[in-house]
């Protein structure tokens, strides 16, 4: 049993690291252009408002209950965090306390931050423009040619500090409902993009809270 979820768990990072070494790439000097997005939240914003913050904090304390009983109980099999970038994400879990709509504090260490998507229960929050401490993002349309298998890609272009990234985020269903928690980090320039899923039930979706947020010390 502890081989078959040792394998089930590497099998599970390969899928990441290689989902996340294919996404992500750099651009410069990129033109941006309207884009109708459908079900996407089409308003452009500059600021976030309590309701997307109360649901992320809503999810970061559920986030931190499971990683600390799963390693009271000796249960780690239950979570799932990817560290390419030291541990950032478990640091964020266990350490972070946002402060307003604009700044976060992770131990003594003060960031600022701009939420990508909240999705909690019934609340769904994925904007197609945002502009917040300086970063802008725009979430682009999916290329009509290009299918994805177990899951949805999101591309999104940010920009900050006079340069442009193209990055390709995955919320992979069936990784994320294998356990009760997984996290990931992306380090792209001096950003982080911080990736966290909860659920409730596994291999279910209908039980699955996600907080996407971009992270950058002042």
């Amino acid at each position: 049993m502890v081989r078959s979820m040792n394998l089930k768990n590497l099998f599970l990072i390969l899928i990441i690291i290689l989902i996340i070494s294919a996404s992500l790439y750099i651009i410069f000097n990129h033109k941006q252009s309207q884009h109708n997005l459908g079900s996407i939240t089409s308003n452009s914003t500059i600021g976030q408002n309590s309701t997307e913050l109360d649901y992320a904090k809503k999810i970061l304390i559920d986030a931190k209950e499971t990683y600390l009983n799963a390693t009271e109980e000796n249960k780690t099999g239950i979570y799932l965090i990817y560290e390419p970038y030291s541990n950032f994400s478990k640091e964020f879990i266990l350490n972070a306390t946002f402060i307003n709509g604009s700044t976060v504090v992770i131990g003594h260490t003060l960031y600022k931050y701009i939420i990508l998507h909240v999705y909690y229960e019934n609340f769904d929050y994925i904007p197609q423009k945002i502009q917040v401490n300086g970063i802008k993002v725009e979430l682009l349309p999916n290329p009509s040619s290009i299918t994805y298998t177990g899951g949805e890609a999101y591309h999104y272009l940010i920009t900050y500090d006079n340069k442009t990234y193209n990055v390709t985020l995955y919320s992979i269903g069936f990784v994320e409902t294998s356990y009760y928690l997984t996290a990931s980090t992306q380090k792209i320039g001096n950003l982080y993009i911080v990736q966290i899923t909860t659920t409730k039930e596994l291999d279910n979706t209908a039980y699955a809270d996600e907080l996407w947020l971009i992270l950058i010390r002042p």
